[in-house]
């Protein structure tokens, strides 16, 4: 199970800091910004959800493996959750009719997402040392 678990949230981190780090940033560079983000807009939702598919599946498994892969699978579950059913809806409403709103929400979704990668991180990091 360890290993499983391991290649999830590796997978996930790979996926998550390629996109975060190099993808999103080369959008807004090479596109204009509005369908750079349009095209972010349409990532997110899923990237988010796989994020908690992937933290769900560490949590149901993390019970039996011990009580720190628990409770940072635990962080991570909330963080994706709090993201996708809170932070991106109130940013998406925002951005029409508010847009200095929408960039603080922007700024608190990339600060949840970088603590979400490290998180993330720290439990791969648990995991290898198993």
């Amino acid at each position: 199970m360890d290993k499983i678990l391991l290649f999830l949230n590796s997978a996930y981190l790979g996926l998550g800091s390629f996109f975060s780090f190099y993808v999103a940033p080369t959008l807004f560079r090479v596109l204009q910004k509005e369908q750079a983000g349009s095209v972010v807009e349409r990532v997110f939702p899923v990237y988010f959800s796989l994020g908690l598919v992937v933290s769900v599946i560490t949590l149901l498994i993390g019970l039996k493996l011990g009580r720190l892969i628990f409770l940072l699978a635990l962080v991570n579950a909330v963080l994706h959750a709090f993201h996708l059913f809170y932070i991106l809806p109130t940013a998406h409403n925002l951005k029409p009719v508010d847009y200095g709103a929408f960039m603080k929400w922007h700024g608190i979704s990339m600060g949840v997402n970088l603590l979400s990668l490290l998180t993330t991180l720290v439990l791969c990091i648990v995991l290898i040392k198993r």
